[in-house]
């Protein structure tokens, strides 16, 4: 009699733990099937020398006759199939998926150049490299019980943004006299990305020998072609007079310590950006 009791009690929990198995299994398979996951659009922003953000924005679909809320996320975010970063997070405040409705978020995934080039050293000399986002949305019901996880896969690419280079490319006396000069100062950019760079503005200051001879602003009438390089020139109309007669020596040298510094506006397909620079070289003198 006892035995039987006890055949009977193992039964019915054998039968419990089936039952509580088949309702969590039906969960998980009804978000799946109330959720769908689409992906609207890729957004690179907050492009840099020091890196950007690659922003995923998705849309949510609750197909079923009952709100669901985001309740938490994981991710890995592979990069020329290593793996450059992983993160779980639960959120704090659940983002409500209503019943029969679609919502939007935005999923953004900072890139730093180099934590990317220190993980994968092959990518520094790359024009672009392409990725791969996998990961889960976790979905409760309103008091914040997870009903199920919804898997989200997306591939894309991004630009390896290289500042361009510079260099004082040319200083030529164009016509001198007691009371001045006219001078022909050009400054050599070289784009090394594999897209143009559209310059704005050039805001500069120009020094020889440690003294200011030129300083102003001119807007950008060039583009950087991609992997291509431009001149830009820089009139100088100096007056001895103001600047006094130790500059007026420099121009009969040879040579001469030059400091180029310059605040270059210049724009993207993905933005704007300030690019500093301070360039100080010996330069020769064109006659």
């Amino acid at each position: 009699m006892v035995i039987r009791k006890k055949k009977k009690s193992v039964i019915i929990f054998i039968i419990g733990l089936i039952s509580v198995f088949f309702l969590a299994n039906h969960s998980l398979a009804d978000v799946k099937k109330d959720i769908k996951v689409d992906l609207e659009s890729k957004v690179i922003q907050d492009l840099s020398p020091e890196g950007l953000t690659l922003t995923f924005y998705l849309k949510i679909i609750n197909s079923s006759s009952k709100d669901y809320y985001l309740a938490s996320y994981d991710y890995r975010f592979i990069v020329q199939q290593a793996e450059y970063l992983k993160m779980s997070t639960s959120l704090e405040d659940l983002i409500k998926v209503p019943a029969r409705q679609e919502i939007f978020i935005a999923w953004p995934v900072k890139v730093t150049y180099q934590h990317l080039f220190d993980t994968i050293p092959s990518l520094e000399n790359e024009l672009k490299a392409v990725c791969y986002l996998s990961g889960r949305l976790g979905l409760a019901n309103r008091k914040g019980k997870l009903k199920g996880q919804v898997p989200v896969a997306f591939s894309g690419e991004f630009p390896l943004f290289k500042k361009p280079k510079a260099r004082i490319s040319k200083f030529k006396i164009n016509q001198i006299s007691i009371g001045g000069a006219d001078i022909d100062f050009r400054v050599l950019f070289i784009n090394e990305n594999g897209f143009e760079l559209l310059v704005d503005r050039i805001k500069y200051k120009i020094l020889i020998g440690g003294h200011k001879i030129g300083e102003g602003e001119i807007s950008g009438d060039k583009n950087l072609p991609p992997q291509g390089e431009k001149e830009f020139h820089l009139p100088l109309l100096l007056n001895f007079f103001e600047l006094g007669r130790e500059v007026a020596g420099f121009f009969q040298l040879a040579e001469v310590n030059c400091r180029f510094s310059a605040e270059v506006e210049i724009r993207t397909v993905w933005g704007r950006m300030t690019l500093p620079y301070n360039l100080e070289s010996k330069v020769a003198i064109e006659k």
